[in-house]
């Protein structure tokens, strides 16, 4: 139960981010470059990220559903990106500018995000 909601919740937040990709590719660069400018705004999201992503770990840690899974994968990738952002978050901003060099990608992206969101969100209420 807990799983397939956080598997709802998961996909409603990548429905709302990849359209937001969609409509204005321009915010993700923007996004961006206030996280490398601010290491404090990226500490306290990285802190946040941790704290949330470990109790969904905690809550749904295992493989037993396919939402169990789902949720068990992206909450330990919550995790791992957090304490990234904690400790080391050059990677992280690097692989971002990588995958999103012009608004055209960046509306790829939004758009495989909003499919992404939209399955996991439906498989979280079968």
């Amino acid at each position: 139960m807990i799983a397939d909601t956080a598997c709802v919740i998961f996909g409603v937040y990548a429905l709302a981010a990849g359209a937001g990709m969609v409509i204005e590719p321009a915010r993700a660069g923007r996004l961006l470059t206030a996280f490398e400018n601010s290491p404090e705004v990226a500490y306290v999201t990285g802190a946040f990220m941790f704290f949330l992503g470990a109790g969904v770990l905690a809550l749904t840690d295992g493989f037993s559903t396919v939402t169990q899974g789902i949720t068990t994968l992206l909450a330990a990738g919550m995790v791992v990106e957090s304490l990234l952002l904690l400790a080391w978050p050059k990677p992280v901003f690097a692989l971002a500018r990588w995958m999103m060099p012009e608004e055209d990608h960046v509306r790829g992206f939004g758009i495989v995000t909003m499919a992404f969101g939209l399955v996991i969100a439906v498989l979280g209420t079968l």
